[in-house]
């Protein structure tokens, strides 16, 4: 099968990793983004990518597999990037550009919680009927899983940040944005990181602050596995990857909602994150290894496979 990158592209920053025919990452390489300019951002792409295709050995030939994920709106058949919040790109021509680029290559986009999503689920090789991955980070979304395939609806499926929280959203009040902005106004307070210190030191400030947000987390998974039934939940983001006390936490607020005798066994199905910030390139890479034409092959996915 030859070479695969993937990359996963943030308003933040920018990763890639290559991975070989015995899926195997053979290099990797972040920088930041650039985001200053739909050109800027695109160079910096193609820079970090060239990076990992360096630090590998190998030529850009030698790569006949690309995955990208990426966050916002876009048209994943088209390949073009609609409306990204944290970057410059409107209605940009990705995968077109990267064609022309990389002239050999197939390439593929997705999402990046689905890419999350399925990376999750391909390194736990599972062949389940609903699969669910919730990122708790600068916000908070879900990709849902049927068979190893992302259910879009009209493409709002899985935005659990919009559940209604209080006077507001579960993103307002319970993201990795929302919980600093809040520390800071209310606690003067710089960080989750430095509120979760006081926390585990005794202050009960701050004890009740994250105990309220992760009840509120709890409730929308609670929902979700409700409604839908999932064999697994797994939990990602820079939140709960940084801070895997606060899981533990929403862990235990969720068991306390498992009051029916069939929700009893419910908590086995919550995990945390396996591949933590790895999860989006390891998904973008299994798509673009599945990939006939543009078209996943997600269901012929076997636990060997992979």
């Amino acid at each position: 099968m030859g070479y695969t990158l993937a990359v996963d592209i943030g308003g933040t920053k920018i990763a890639a990793g290559i991975m070989d025919d015995k899926k195997e990452w053979v290099s990797d390489f972040t920088q930041k983004s650039d985001v200053a300019t739909p050109e800027g951002m695109y160079d910096c792409l193609l820079s970090t990518m060239y990076q990992a295709i360096g630090k590998a050995g190998l030529k850009k030939e030698q790569i006949d597999r690309f995955g990208v994920a990426l966050p916002g709106i876009l048209d994943i058949e088209s390949g073009i990037a609609i409306y990204q919040n944290n970057l410059p790109w409107r209605n940009f021509p990705l995968r077109e550009m990267l064609q022309k680029e990389f002239p050999n290559g197939t390439f593929c986009l997705e999402h990046d919680v689905a890419a999350a999503a399925l990376g999750e689920y391909a390194f736990r090789k599972h062949i389940l009927e609903i699969f669910i991955y919730v990122t708790i980070s600068t916000g908070i979304a879900a990709t849902i899983l049927h068979r190893g395939e992302p259910i879009r609806g009209d493409g709002s499926a899985g935005e659990i940040g919009f559940f209604p929280i209080g006077k507001g959203t579960l993103e307002s009040n319970a993201s990795g944005s929302a919980m600093e902005r809040e520390l800071s106004e209310v606690y003067r307070i710089n960080s989750i990181e430095e509120g979760m210190k006081l926390w585990h030191s005794g202050d009960l400030e701050m004890e009740r602050f994250f105990s309220e947000k992760a009840n509120q987390l709890a409730l929308a998974i609670f929902q979700l596995t409700a409604s839908l039934g999932p064999e697994k939940v797994v939990l990602g983001g820079g939140v709960i990857n940084k801070q895997p006390e606060f899981f533990e936490l929403i862990y235990r607020k969720f068991q306390l909602l498992c009051t029916h005798p069939i929700q009893k066994n419910w908590n086995q199905k919550l995990e945390k994150s396996i591949l933590k910030e790895k999860s989006g390139l390891f998904g973008a890479a299994t798509k673009a290894r599945f990939l006939k034409r543009n078209a996943t092959l997600l269901g012929e996915i076997r636990p060997d496979s992979l």
